[in-house]
């Protein structure tokens, strides 16, 4: 009986740490997955914006307006890469259906093709 009560102590604790561990964990790469597709909604704005302003007066700002989003893109998503590749985060993000994110949103081997990130996802 005494065996019993361990085991079922042992299995609550063991339970409230796997579940404190995927909570931790799909907070973290939640918050990092909705900045990068609220970053690339940006740069697409920006696309339609530079792509309008092309021949205006403001082309120049317009088009440095847009390599800032995309910088800033290019960063969240090494950001969110680096965070869903730690050892911690690894089998939680593969369990919840977290997966790596490309660069302008396309894998390299359709960046190659020519495809745009807006027509990847």
């Amino acid at each position: 009986m005494p065996t019993l009560i361990a085991y079922f102590i042992a299995g609550i604790c063991v339970a409230g740490f796997v579940a404190i561990w995927f909570t931790t964990a799909y907070k973290e790469l939640s918050a990092k997955r909705n900045s990068l597709s609220d970053l690339e909604e940006q740069m697409r704005l920006h696309e339609e914006l530079s792509s309008q302003a092309r021949d205006g007066p403001n082309a120049g700002a317009a088009a440095g307006m847009l390599e800032i989003s995309r910088m800033l893109c290019r960063e969240a998503t090494k950001s969110y890469n680096r965070v869903l590749r730690k050892p911690a985060n690894r089998l939680p993000a593969l369990l919840m259906g977290f997966r790596v994110a490309y660069e302008m949103g396309c894998p390299p081997e359709v960046l190659a093709l020519g495809r745009r990130s807006h027509r990847c996802n």
